[in-house]
């Protein structure tokens, strides 16, 4: 992100947000957080997403039967509402079709990318979704849960110290504008919950299993506290574990972006080094690219202290490309897609274009991006 294409999107962000302040936005708007270029889809791209997302929630209401079992284990209960600012996660593949890298129940950027396509005069070209839908999605989240009064906590552990602070700092904004009373809070302070009706959730202990989370699992089954992103979408939904399900299944279609999937605690150990090459290696609870392998470099060592029950194998999908020229040079970068949806509705769709091994911004040229139709 050029400093001209930062400090235009900063003196953008202060015009809208004052009370924010130009010194927090200076500090907490990333050097590359934005791309100056685009990703071009085709009509037909988009409406795939569409269709695969209509598919994959085919197949959260088939696990609601298949899997209750499973989520029992858990100790936590089924709660009313949905999930607010998740995502599907696309690549594209050379043939131009979808393919799943992960869905999302936690995912960022929905706010900031609703302002990305603001101040780069650009229209979202994914649906009518906008700031008014994204205050309405979490108040209908509200009703879900049974309360009356406008109310969110955003919720993270340290939110001041996460790489998208900002985005809290907007969301309290943007809900405030708008009637809805709003603040953030931390884990350490997990109390301050329970004033709220409902809690914008990105802390990423999904299932609230870990001894630090007992508080807020204690709240969320006793009904004090409502959570969105909840524990119940993210097992439905964003465990890797339901990549296994899903290809298992007989009882509905394949998704055609589900990646082939192997479950490393039973799956043949000779079969999958020999394929090791055409496949990626990642743990079933996680997120982002925290232990991550891809087969082509994995050490047998490494190969053999992952082969257990934490972890899949996952066809390779390779990224898109898109060639720029950035500072007077042509450049291939790569790009995903982030696709966010409430319930079964596509929202927005944003890319991430990057150069390296996972999208961190921290490429120059790369960062978030606007996606345009042909």
């Amino acid at each position: 992100m050029s400093m001209n294409l930062k400090a235009s999107f900063v003196t953008f962000l202060n015009q809208k947000f004052p009370g924010i302040g130009a010194e927090v936005l200076e500090n907490t708007v990333a050097e590359n957080l934005l791309s100056p270029f685009q990703v071009n889809l085709t009509r037909k791209q988009m409406a795939s997403i569409q269709t695969e997302i209509n598919a994959y929630w085919k197949l959260r209401e088939w696990g609601q039967t298949h899997l209750a079992a499973d989520y029992e284990k858990f100790g936590l209960r089924i709660p009313k509402n949905y999930s607010a600012c998740m995502s599907y996660d696309f690549h594209i593949s050379v043939d131009g079709n979808l393919e799943l890298i992960e869905i999302n129940t936690n995912a960022s950027f929905l706010a900031l990318g609703l302002q990305m396509y603001s101040f780069l005069k650009l229209k979202n070209v994914a649906s009518a979704f906008d700031e008014k839908a994204l205050v309405e999605m979490f108040k209908s989240e509200i009703a879900l849960c049974g309360h009356r009064t406008n109310s969110v906590s955003i919720f993270d552990d340290a939110p001041g110290q996460q790489r998208l602070y900002l985005e809290f700092l907007i969301y309290k904004e943007i809900f405030e504008k708008n009637n809805v009373l709003a603040d953030i809070v931390s884990l350490e302070n997990v109390q301050l919950l329970k004033k709220n009706s409902l809690v914008y959730n990105r802390y990423t202990d999904f299932m609230l299993q870990e001894p630090r989370s007992a508080q807020v699992k204690n709240f969320f089954n006793s009904s004090e506290v409502e959570l969105s992103p909840n524990p119940y979408e993210y097992f439905m939904l964003a465990d890797k574990k339901r990549f296994l399900d899903w290809n298992k299944q007989t009882d509905l279609p394949k998704p055609t972006s589900l990646l082939p999937t192997y479950d490393l605690g039973v799956a043949d150990r000779d079969k999958v080094w020999n394929e090791r090459k055409t496949l990626f290696f990642k743990p079933k609870n996680s997120f982002g690219s925290k232990q991550a392998y891809r087969g082509a470099s994995i050490s047998r060592r490494t190969f053999d202290e992952v082969f257990n029950d934490g972890f899949i194998a996952q066809k390779l999908s390779h990224p898109g490309e898109i060639e720029v020229l950035f500072e007077g040079q042509k450049q291939i970068m790569k790009y995903d897609l982030r696709c966010y949806a409430y319930q079964e509705q596509l929202q927005l769709v944003v890319a991430r274009i990057y150069q390296g091994q996972t999208t961190n911004l921290r490429t120059p040229g790369g960062g978030f991006a606007a996606v345009t139709l042909s």
